[in-house]
């Protein structure tokens, strides 16, 4: 009884309705939003503090990722990230990500960080 009991707590994380797949696209896209978000402040002479807050914005489709994120600069100016990546699924996803601070956009890239090879700026 005891190892039945074991395998229903081992396996109920996988009998959940989400797709995980997806799960894996929005956590990374998350991560990835943040912390390149936070180099990218950077590298133009803003220094985010405590981090950036994101969320996962809900999409019509299972093939479009949202991202937006939120934080302050060190002179308390509110920064926010919008990062969306079109065909989640695929190894190539397209993505667009927008950094305004104080209401006004500083950058718009489809890549971002000091790892980018691919700059549209």
């Amino acid at each position: 009884m005891r190892h039945l009991i074991l395998l229903v707590v081992l396996l109920l994380p996988l009998l959940g309705c989400a797709n995980p797949v997806r799960k894996v696209s929005e956590s990374s896209l998350r991560n990835a939003t943040a912390r390149g978000a936070t180099e990218e402040m950077r590298g133009l002479g803003y220094t985010i503090r405590k981090g950036m807050r994101c969320r996962t914005l809900s999409a019509d489709t299972l093939s479009i990722v949202r991202v937006q994120c939120l934080g302050r600069t060190t002179r308390n100016e509110p920064v926010r990230v919008d990062a969306v990546a079109s065909d989640a699924g695929s190894a190539h996803p397209r993505q667009e990500f927008v950094i305004t601070v104080s209401g006004r956009e500083v950058v718009r890239t489809s890549c971002l960080g000091q790892g980018c090879q691919d700059r549209d700026r």
